[in-house]
């Protein structure tokens, strides 16, 4: 047994050394490469910034390229190992000292990893936003194409069956084989997932025009607040629309914290 956890150790430290490599090499990447992204922003004529984009793609690139190879490892070095470990364990509960070793050996890991991913979004948004206020509705309809582009070209992990992906997730998804019914995980790209979060944005961009509209308003028009704050949900939506449910919750509650304080003025 203590061969066992010796193990579980050295692979655990392992894993988080070389994610920790990773998100220095991030680090140092990305905020050297902010002032130039802004220099090639303010000499860049093009009026579609191509130069600008370039730089981005190929930085966004590298970040990428560091996802993958976090995945592979992952799945090589954890993932598999747990499978090996568990086979040589006796029993198949997890009452054994092993047994629960490995159990918090694999969330130890896996919580290392989401962290590994919030740094990775967070150095995208560092990028993006470089040189300025980010043009959202690029990046999202870049998203879409990109979307297109890949969503017939996944096959069953069980039969091999062709599948095509119903829609633009923005969270690990699982997806039903439609010939052998297997449940496959549909993981979206790390561009895709910032949508989700910069979903809101968006809208708001989409409806400054409205909220600049009321804010000009003398006296302030509540009509024209409201009909910004219904424009922007329903953009909201749009964008990301299995968060309808939920959005339309935080709706109703900002406009009443609006009708209150028109009604406590």
């Amino acid at each position: 047994m203590s061969g066992v956890l010796e193990k579980i150790g050295q692979t655990q430290d392992k894993w988080f050394v070389f994610l920790d490599k990773l998100e220095s090499r991030m680090h140092e990447i990305c905020t050297a490469a902010v002032p130039e992204i802004r220099e090639v922003f303010e000499q860049d004529r093009d009026p579609y910034k191509r130069a600008h984009g370039h730089l981005l793609m190929g930085l966004r690139g590298q970040i990428n390229q560091m996802r993958s190879k976090a995945n592979e490892v992952r799945e090589e070095k954890i993932f598999q190992f747990i499978d090996g470990i568990t086979s040589e364990l006796p029993g198949h509960g997890f009452f054994t000292g092993s047994h629960d070793r490995l159990y918090t050996f694999r969330i130890a890991c896996i919580n290392r990893h989401n962290l590994f991913e919030e740094k990775i979004a967070f150095y995208m948004s560092l990028l993006n936003n470089a040189a300025g206020e980010q043009d959202l509705e690029a990046a999202y309809q870049e998203q879409l194409q990109a979307f297109e582009a890949i969503r017939d070209q996944f096959s069953c992990k069980q039969c091999a069956g062709q599948m095509t992906i119903p829609d633009l997730f923005f969270i690990a998804t699982y997806v039903t084989c439609p010939f052998c019914q297997t449940q496959n995980t549909f993981i979206p790209s790390t561009g895709a997932q910032m949508v989700l979060h910069q979903a809101r944005s968006l809208a708001e961009q989409r409806t400054a025009h409205l909220l600049k509209t009321y804010e000009e308003s003398k006296p302030k028009n509540s009509l024209l607040y409201r009909q910004y704050l219904r424009s922007m949900f329903d953009e909201w939506n749009k964008i990301v629309p299995d968060m309808a449910e939920e959005n339309e919750k935080f709706y109703q509650r900002l406009l009443q914290d609006h009708l209150n304080s028109i009604n406590h003025y």
